[in-house]
């Protein structure tokens, strides 16, 4: 910045300077910065005393960063000047920054005049600020713990059995004493983790795991393992005896995974992300194991037509849960099916069985010899069978997506009065299947979705379950072509339960659902309306369900939401 000088601003200023000292002297502050400003603004030959007088008169009012402001000016006005360095580091000190001011004062002494007066009571503040911090850093440090070496092992082990695999192999890396804790505590090691591992896993870090364990390892999830192809599975199940869970979630696993079940003893839980082949899945299925819950949900293709039957076989009675989901033929000229009546007499306990795009065919498919079995889900599959029997004990059905070929009424199945949840999302299934497996005034439903159904329509829903205000429904889905009726949405309003309705596609509009937000039975306990692909949704009807608790959601079609939501009908996960 330039200055100009003159004998009439250098006047000028001098009285306003002098005026400004009056006024401190009477302690008028605000008064003397006014005088000061208009005679820097002059910018006459002396500014740096008068920005060094305005800079103590702001630090002095508490206006700290205007005082800073006006050092900065002095530094660039006169670099070599240390009364720029002192103001500034004094100010800096004042807004606790040590460490910033001893870099300015580093930085006056650097660029000062040898022969400056200031230049040696600069260097004596410098040294005064840097054995003030040392000290303080000392005096930091020796507050400083290593919990490692003060706390009991047993209380370690307590408060980091709560953190993640990760975190765990992690905290190695803090110091020695702490990896060789951690890496001799086997406790820390009897589950490994490594579902967001962002490299492979070679067989060397998988076994230092297993050994750090003592071989007492209990679950295992793995993922991005060099190779599955060689005996490292093998050699971990059957050296860690007490391996009760493994999922593995990557890779292509056959033979290997076969040779592995016929070794362990001790595994309850085998789920697979992984593909498997096709026929894998009758080596996974081996009697001698105690297998209670196995999810395969990724069965791999066949080149050639097959069909799984476990019929000569000794029943497996241990296997309580099981997920199937088979992957996308290549060919369409290549079938694959599963013997359904010969797996349900392998499997005679069964709790719940979910399968995913399966092809059966046989006159009868009775699925009655399973008591047990609570939750049957079959979804976009085929089945082929004149009589399908389900077992009375059934509390969730969801056939969304599977086409029914030749099925005729139930008359030979008894009703399902314990049914809780029916999902019949984009299937077939005549609406006298319907009323014979689930009679409309003896049933317990809570959960019903009948969205794009092809033989079944809202108002047969309404005729035959919706007349009957006693039913406790707390989510109803009714997405689809459907063209509703005033009587149809006041029976929306008689569900008193009613939790989460899906209206997508429908000829429901905006003013019917704020209806039912205001009116309706529902009122206190309605959470989630979703109406994607409705027009004439406001967002003052979003804002008004928000204000009574009620998320209104339409989200775009093909978007993330979207996927997720079509996903709850007709995905191979069941999400009732």
């Amino acid at each position: 910045m330039r200055f100009e000088s003159s004998n009439v601003q250098l006047a000028a200023a001098e009285k306003l300077q002098a005026e400004a000292t009056a006024a401190i002297r009477k302690g008028n502050f605000n008064t003397a910065i006014e005088k000061l400003t208009e005679a820097i603004d002059m910018q006459p030959p002396i500014l740096m005393g008068l920005l060094d007088t305005r800079a103590a008169l702001y630090d002095r009012t508490e206006k700290l960063k205007l005082a800073l402001k006006d050092a900065k000016t002095m530094m660039g006005h006169e670099k070599a000047n240390p009364k720029g360095y002192l103001r500034a580091g004094k100010v800096l000190h004042r807004l606790d920054k040590a460490d910033l001011a001893i870099e300015i004062y580093k930085l006056g002494i650097k660029h000062a005049e040898p022969s400056d007066p200031q230049l040696l009571r600069l260097k004596g503040i410098l040294e005064k600020a840097t054995e003030k911090q040392n000290k303080a850093m000392k005096a930091a440090a020796k507050k400083v713990y290593d919990p490692m070496q003060v706390l009991p092992l047993e209380l370690l082990e307590m408060v980091l059995g709560y953190l993640p695999f990760q975190n765990i192999v992690a905290m190695q890396r803090v110091s020695k004493t702490w990896q060789r804790v951690i890496s001799s505590n086997a406790r820390f090691w009897t589950a490994l983790d490594f579902s967001r591992a962002r490299k492979p896993i070679s067989k060397t870090a998988l076994k230092s795991c297993i050994n750090r364990s003592k071989y007492t390892l209990t679950k295992a999830i793995l993922n991005r393992i060099h190779n599955y192809t060689d005996t490292t599975l093998i050699d971990m199940v059957s050296i860690c005896r007490d391996l009760e869970y493994m999922k593995i979630m990557d890779g292509l696993v056959g033979s290997t995974l076969t040779r592995a079940m016929q070794l362990t003893r001790s595994l309850k839980t085998l789920i697979l992300h992984c593909q498997i082949p096709f026929t894998t899945l009758d080596g996974i299925l081996y009697t001698g194991v105690p297998l209670e819950h196995l999810e395969c949900l990724n069965l791999g293709y066949t080149k050639r037509s097959q069909e799984l039957s476990f019929g000569k076989r000794e029943a497996c009675t241990s296997l309580r849960k099981l997920l199937l989901n088979f992957a996308d033929l290549e060919s369409a000229s290549v079938k694959r099916a599963v013997n359904l009546g010969s797996l349900l007499e392998f499997l005679p306990n069964l709790q719940e069985l979910q399968l995913n795009k399966i092809q059966f065919n046989g006159e009868k498919l009775d699925m009655t010899t399973l008591e047990k079995l609570e939750t049957f889900v079959c979804r976009n599959s085929n089945i082929a069978a004149r009589d399908i029997r389900y077992p009375p004990p059934l509390r969730v059905l969801d056939i969304a997506g599977t086409t029914f070929v030749g099925q005729n009424t139930a008359e030979n199945q008894e009703t399902l009065p314990g049914l809780k949840m029916l999902n019949v999302t984009r299937s077939n299934l005549s609406k006298e299947t319907l009323l014979d497996l689930v009679p409309p005034y003896e049933n317990q439903l809570t959960h019903l979705r009948i969205g794009w159904a092809n033989n079944i329509r809202f108002e047969d829903v309404l005729e035959n379950y919706l007349v009957n205000k006693s039913l406790e429904l707390e989510e109803l889905s009714v997405e689809g072509d459907y063209e509703y009726t005033n009587k149809s949405i006041q029976a929306l309003y008689d569900l008193p339960c009613l939790q989460k309705l899906n209206l997508s596609s429908t000829s429901v509009n905006g003013s019917g659902v704020y209806q039912l937000i205001s009116n309706g039975k529902s009122c206190e306990n309605l959470k989630e309306v979703i109406m994607n692909g409705i027009d004439r949704v406001s967002s003052d009807l979003v804002k008004f369900g928000g204000e009574k608790g009620v998320r209104i959601i339409q989200v775009p079609e093909g978007g993330r939401e979207w996927q997720l939501l079509q996903g709850e009908n007709s995905g191979p996960f069941m999400r009732l």
